[in-house]
């Protein structure tokens, strides 16, 4: 018996043998295409992208002898597939240069979040593994690629024009094609509730993050990771213009984009389905099909334990006023703060509808200012930090026939009301508070 057992484990050994060999001249092969292009960047810079990132992500793919052997050759093959057609930087050239700078702020935060390169590439390639000071290397290059804000007058044209036609066609009716996936544009966005706002100088643009009432139910209970089924967020984006005075204000409306919960639904990107509409007040849905997502899904699997969400939630019960109606959005530099007005229902159809300042009766504007503060999740985001003031306009007709407005302002921590602020000053602020049209949101 012993005997017959001990031929058997032969038997299936030389079996194992000749189909490890045999499956040895089954290959799908890597084979390297011509470089057309290639990243430029610093020599230090390039030669941290090469040993981290080229293997699988450029047409100079170099395979170890372990990356050789099958069935390890087929993982790998797949892999490169992958890599390239995420990116590739050997195609560099076929990129323009907004999306070149766009896909190296995505790498370092890939990086920067140890999800690239896999893990399991760098226990057996250690030369990939990226330490801090190669990190902090690419920030000092990313910077230099940081929008320097300028005035610029054609910009500023551009933006008070799309304005102008906003206000025309408000109250009429838009029809927008719903997204390659089928989830269909949702124009009740410019009402919920802004939970965050982020100034991203990597690419010259303000934000504001709204989300709807399930959402906001959710930050007040903090219930927040994981979000609830049906939290839907909407990021509305505006290309950053500067005035005479120094403020960057969210000018030109340039896209909006919806990222909606749903565990089973969108099982296929973590459980958040994704759409976006583009070429501003046009509203054209992105993407040429369905796989769009992908590209979506990708950029927030850095924050899997964030629940795939950049978004921090800011302090909803700082003040009742900030579960108002969003109107505007701006930075200012030279205090190192960035600010968002809130108006009440009254207040939001007037200012969305009309170009004065003569808000009717009952309108109520709530300006919050944060210092800003540099945003963990990505490098070149800036984000709330703690609340330096809040000012409130109340409009009302006591005169019997002028609407009347009325000037309050909170400071310190906790807030608490300023009684002896001075009258020239609340007229001041009262002036720029009026001055401030509404943002663009179709």
């Amino acid at each position: 018996m012993r005997k017959f057992l001990q031929k058997k484990w032969v038997l299936v050994m030389i079996f194992l043998v000749l189909t490890f060999v045999g499956i040895q001249f089954i290959r799908t092969g890597v084979d390297n295409p011509p470089v057309t292009s290639d990243i430029a960047v610093p020599a230090s810079v390039k030669k941290i992208f090469t040993d981290a990132c080229y293997d699988c992500h450029s047409n100079e793919t170099k395979l170890s002898w372990f990356d050789k052997i099958v069935p390890a050759e087929w993982l790998v093959a797949k892999h490169v597939m992958e890599g390239r057609a995420a990116v590739n930087f050997s195609g560099w050239g076929n990129l323009s240069a907004a999306n070149q700078s766009a896909t190296l702020f995505e790498s370092l935060n890939l990086i920067q979040h140890k999800i690239m390169p896999l893990q399991q590439y760098q226990l057996l390639h250690p030369a990939a593994k990226v330490d801090e000071t190669e990190i902090d290397s690419i920030k000092s290059f990313l910077k230099t690629l940081f929008v320097k804000e300028i005035i610029d007058t054609a910009k500023n044209r551009k933006w008070n024009d799309q304005y102008l036609k906003w206000i025309r066609e408000a109250g009429s009716h838009k029809i927008v094609k719903p997204a390659p996936n089928g989830i269909a544009f949702m124009p009740e966005y410019k009402n919920w509730v802004a939970i965050s706002s982020t100034e991203r100088v990597d690419k010259g643009t303000l934000r504001v993050i709204v989300g709807n009432e399930i959402a906001v139910k959710a930050i007040k209970k903090n219930h927040i990771n994981p979000w609830p089924d049906g939290s839907t967020f909407a990021k509305i984006i505006w290309v950053q213009t500067l005035d005479s005075a120094g403020d960057i204000h969210a000018g030109e409306f340039i896209q909006v984009d919806f990222m909606m919960k749903g565990r089973e639904k969108y099982a296929a990107t973590d459980g958040w389905g994704y759409s976006r509409w583009i070429k501003g007040i046009q509203l054209e849905p992105y993407g040429n099909n369905s796989f769009f997502t992908t590209e979506c899904a990708n950029c927030h699997r850095s924050m899997k334990d964030n629940d795939y969400v950049f978004t921090t939630p800011v302090n909803l019960s700082a003040d009742p006023g900030m579960e108002d109606k969003v109107l505007n959005s701006w930075v200012n530099k030279e205090t190192g703060t960035m600010t968002t007005l809130y108006g009440n229902d009254i207040a939001a159809s007037f200012v969305r509808t009309h170009t004065g300042e003569d808000y009717p009766a009952g309108s109520i504007l709530t300006m919050v200012t944060w210092f800003q503060k540099e945003d963990e999740h990505w490098f070149g985001g800036n984000i709330p930090g703690n609340i330096k003031l809040i000012e409130k306009v109340r409009f009302s007709n006591t005169d019997g026939m002028n609407t009347i407005p009325s000037y309050e302002r909170y400071e310190g921590n906790p807030l608490k009301k300023v009684l002896d602020f001075n009258k020239k000053g609340a007229e001041q602020r009262l002036s720029f508070i009026l001055t401030q049209r509404a943002n663009v949101m179709p």
